[in-house]
């Protein structure tokens, strides 16, 4: 069991997340530790080459590619139309393109199914809430845990079969991750009642209990006022530090995501134009060009 200060350190960005966990978040953090895979400490996890995707006339992407490194934060910027979700789709296997490869942790997915590609432990929210309105947020987080229940989502919802005796466990875990995510007192309520900021996180729980290696964001803080945008990036950063996840985050809040990334890629007009440290991003011209603007103020 690996031990957690309230604060971990970031070597690369010389940084450190700000959030502080309570014992209670701490054993929480445990709990969800214990139930995620054994996570790769070293080396690439990901990696999407010469991805190349048209809808018609419109080329989307063209030659875009990237490599996401273990244990690490990376992040994916540009402007609006710059094919960051339909870079994603592919990536995730939501998008076929139409040249290209997608490989994670040692295996080609470039084929695989959205959901054979969670079994191997990539998960990932979407730019609109996925979320089940109707559903409880425990009842939410639980969808999430289904890779891992012992047979199936449907025998467990209805408590039939040997898999009943794993439930007490599951929704152990449900409950933890509702705890690190500051929403266990919200277990009961239906989801589809409370404010947007909060059913982000539902979101990002759920892809927690995939189970997790890799998390890919797509625009996590769409939606939400900066106070919370803020609140919810400090908090997955805390998270990938503490669970030693790789996670990959389209983020439009430009200082936010060069304060909490390793490495940032970015993508212009279906190109990936620039790849770098949050530094290297912030005095590129081509970049301040296509996006960024007077690197000064970031």
């Amino acid at each position: 069991m690996t031990t957690h200060s309230t604060h971990a350190p970031n070597t690369m960005l010389g940084t450190k997340p700000t959030l502080q966990w309570s014992e209670g978040q701490l054993a929480a953090l445990e709990v969800l530790e214990d139930h995620l895979p054994e996570q790769v400490k070293s080396g690439a996890v990901l990696e999407a080459i010469g991805i190349s995707k048209a809808f018609g006339g419109l080329q989307a992407l063209g030659d875009a590619g990237l490599t996401i490194e273990a244990a690490q934060t990376t992040g994916l910027i540009g402007p609006n139309g710059a094919g960051k979700s339909t870079f994603f789709d592919c990536v995730t296997g939501f998008t076929a393109p139409d040249t290209g490869s997608v490989h994670a942790f040692g295996h080609d997915v470039t084929t695989r199914s959205p959901w054979k590609r969670a079994q191997i432990g990539m998960a990932r929210t979407f730019q609109a809430n996925h979320i089940a309105p109707g559903l409880s947020v425990e009842e939410n987080l639980l969808i999430g845990a289904h890779l891992t229940l012992s047979g199936g989502l449907v025998q467990n919802t209805l408590r039939v079969g040997r898999s009943y005796r794993h439930e007490r466990t599951t929704r152990g875990l449900a409950k933890a991750v509702a705890r690190l995510l500051d929403m266990d007192r919200y277990l009961g309520v239906r989801a589809g009642v409370l404010d947007f900021g909060a059913q982000r996180r539902i979101e990002i729980g759920r892809a927690l209990l995939g189970p997790a290696r890799i998390i890919l964001l797509d625009e996590p803080t769409a939606g939400v006022d900066a106070v919370e945008a803020a609140r919810l990036l400090g908090l997955i950063k805390q998270l990938q530090v503490d669970l030693g996840l790789a996670v990959l985050i389209i983020e439009h809040h430009v200082r936010s995501v060069l304060r909490m990334c390793d490495q940032i890629y970015v993508l212009e007009r279906g190109q990936m134009i620039f790849s770098g440290a949050p530094d290297e991003v912030r005095k590129n011209e081509r970049v301040r060009a296509a996006y960024l603007g007077d690197a000064s103020a970031l």
